[in-house]
C-alpha cells in the first residue's frame, strides 16, 4: 500500500469524508487497521464525524484499538468530542465503557468529564446506563455530591487517588480548586463548587497533600487567588506554605524586563483558515499553522516586527478575546518572583491584614508544554491574560 492512499485514508477519517472513505475502503478494506505514523488508527481520527465512524465499523475498525500516545480508545475521545451518537455507535460496536488503563488513569468516563469546559450529559447520562461508574474525579467534575458521597462510602482511598503526571498528581482537594496546569477542563468551578470542597474536607481530604510540584490545596489556591478556597482550606486546618526568608515585595524584579524579548497578541476568532488568508491579502507572512480545521487550530504570522497568533473562538459579533505572550530568557526568574508576591499578598489577606501588593491570580502554574515552551499564565486586574513563555532548549 502506498503511503499516499494511506494519507488520502487519513485525511478522510479527519474531514469525515464518507464518499471518499467509500472509495478507498471498496478499494482496500485493510484500511480500517492502517495507523498514523503516530499510532492512531482511523477511528481515532474520525470520532466527530458520525457517519464516517459508522462506516469504518461496517468495515471492521476496532472500536477498542488503543493509540499510541495516550494508550486510549476512540471511545475515550468519543467520549469527550464525538456526540452521543459517536458514543452510542462505538458501544453498540462492542467498545468498552470502562477503558481502563489509559495514560491519564481517566478511563472513559473520565474523558467524558474532566477535559472539556462543559459535562455533555446525554453522553455521561448512556454511558451510566450501560455500566461505567464515577470515580472521585468524574464525580467533582459533574459536581454531583451524591456521587462524590458515592464514591468515598465504597472506596475511603479515593480521597487519595491523584491524577497522572500529564495532570501535575493533582489529588481530588487539588482539582476541585483548579485545573491541571496547560490544561482546560474544570466548567463547574462556577461557585457552587465551594459545597463540593466543603465536602471533600468534611469527608477527610487531606489537607497537607501535594502535587508534584510541592504544592498544597492551600497553597494553590493562594497562588488563584481563590479567598473563599483560602478561607475553608485555613479554617479546616490546612498550613500556609513556609515564607521565603525576607519579604519578596522587594525582590528583584528590575533587571527582568530587560529579559522580554517580544510581546505576541493571541486572538480568538470564529475562523482561523479565513483569518489567515484575509492576513495574508495584506501581506502577513505565516510563521506556522497548526490543524487548522480543528479546535486545536493555530496560525502565527508576523508584519515587520509585530506578531499575531489565531486560536479558535469567539464571534465576528460578541466574544472577541485577546490574550497577551511575553517572550522571556528568564522564564523561571520571572515567576519566582511573581509567585512569591503572590502567595505574600494570599498570606496577609488571610491574617486580616491589608495587603501590600496587587494581585496577580495565576491562571497557569509554570509547566512544559508538548509544544516546546516553559510558560506560566496571570490574570491583570481588566481580566486580560498575561502569559510569559520561554522556548525549550533541545
Amino acid at each position: 500500500m502506498s503511503s499516499s492512499v494511506r494519507a488520502s485514508f487519513f485525511a478522510a477519517c479527519r474531514a469525515g469524508d464518507v464518499a471518499a472513505l467509500g472509495d478507498l475502503l471498496e478499494t482496500d478494506p485493510g484500511l480500517a487497521h492502517e495507523r498514523t505514523p503516530e499510532g492512531s488508527t482511523g477511528l481515532h481520527l474520525a470520532v466527530t464525524h458520525i457517519d464516517a465512524v459508522r462506516l469504518l465499523l461496517a468495515h471492521g475498525a476496532d472500536p477498542n484499538a488503543r493509540d499510541a500516545g495516550d494508550n486510549a480508545s476512540p471511545l475515550h475521545f468519543a467520549g469527550g468530542a464525538g456526540g452521543v451518537d459517536v458514543v452510542r455507535a462505538l458501544l453498540d460496536a462492542g467498545g468498552d465503557v470502562h477503558g481502563e488503563g489509559d495514560a491519564h488513569q481517566l478511563g472513559v468516563i473520565g474523558w467524558a468529564t474532566c477535559f472539556g469546559p462543559t459535562v455533555p450529559n446525554d453522553v455521561l447520562a448512556l454511558l451510566l446506563e450501560r455500566g461505567a461508574r464515577h470515580h472521585i474525579f468524574s464525580a467533582i467534575a459533574c459536581n454531583d455530591l451524591d456521587a462524590i458521597r458515592q464514591v468515598v462510602a465504597d472506596d475511603p482511598d479515593a480521597l487519595s487517588r491523584r491524577l497522572s503526571r500529564t495532570e501535575n498528581r493533582q489529588t481530588p482537594l487539588h482539582y476541585v480548586i483548579a485545573a491541571p496546569d496547560g490544561l482546560l477542563g474544570g466548567g463547574f468551578r462556577t461557585g457552587s463548587h465551594y459545597a463540593m470542597l466543603d465536602l471533600l474536607i468534611e469527608l477527610g481530604a487531606d489537607l497537607e497533600a501535594m502535587d508534584d510540584k510541592g504544592r498544597t490545596p492551600l497553597a494553590l489556591a493562594m497562588l488563584r487567588g481563590d479567598e473563599q478556597a483560602m478561607r475553608r482550606l485555613k479554617a479546616a486546618g490546612a498550613t500556609e506554605p513556609a515564607p521565603r526568608r525576607g519579604s519578596q515585595r522587594d525582590a528583584p524584579m528590575s533587571p527582568l524586563p530587560a529579559s522580554i524579548t517580544r510581546v505576541n497578541a493571541m486572538i480568538r476568532v470564529p475562523n482561523v483558515r479565513e483569518t489567515l488568508q484575509w492576513y495574508r491579502a495584506l501581506g502577513f507572512e505565516l510563521d506556522g499553522a497548526h490543524e487548522l480545521d480543528t479546535e486545536a487550530a493555530w496560525a502565527g504570522m508576523s508584519f515587520g516586527g509585530a506578531y499575531l497568533m489565531f486560536v479558535p473562538g469567539g464571534t465576528r459579533e460578541t466574544g472577541r478575546q485577546v490574550s497577551f505572550w511575553f517572550m522571556t530568557e528568564r522564564v523561571d526568574d520571572l515567576y519566582d518572583v511573581l509567585k512569591q508576591r503572590q502567595l505574600e499578598r494570599a498570606s496577609s489577606v488571610l491574617s486580616g491584614a491589608a495587603p501590600e501588593v496587587p494581585e496577580a491570580r495565576f491562571t497557569g502554574d509554570i509547566h512544559d508544554t508538548f509544544y516546546g515552551q516553559r510558560e506560566f499564565s496571570i490574570v491583570d486586574l481588566n481580566g486580560y491574560e498575561l502569559n510569559f513563555a520561554q522556548p525549550l532548549t533541545q
